[in-house]
């Protein structure tokens, strides 16, 4: 049986969480990289964290450099979520290609001949 978590079904959590770990769009993610390299003014947001991580983060950090802690590890992810999305272009690209490259590599390969 699914458990509620603040109206949402525990399944609704987990589809949403595994869409965060999908491959960025090339549109959103040229929208966040422009939007990393912004240094703005700090903001207030209301985020909920359960009990466990808020105190791992007090332990870490101190309750002082909470938001820091947290502000950090969030510009950590969407960095990794840009890697993750420049390398599945350029996988994408290597791939393209890899069938013409491929059989360019065979024609030279027949061309040369082993010495006898």
């Amino acid at each position: 049986m699914a458990r509620v978590y603040g109206g949402l079904k525990s399944s609704s959590i987990y589809t949403t969480i595994r869409s965060m770990n999908s491959i960025l769009p090339a549109k959103t993610a040229a929208t966040v990289q422009r939007l990393l390299g912004e240094h703005e003014k700090k903001a207030k947001a209301s985020v909920s964290l359960s009990g466990e991580l808020i105190r791992a983060a007090d332990a870490v950090a101190g309750r002082a450099q909470r938001s820091a802690l947290v502000e950090r590890a969030v510009r950590a992810y969407l960095r990794s979520m840009l890697r993750r999305a420049r390398r599945a272009h350029d996988l994408q690209a290597i791939n393209a290609s890899a069938e013409i490259t491929n059989r360019e590599s065979d024609d030279l390969l027949s061309l040369q001949s082993w010495p006898e």
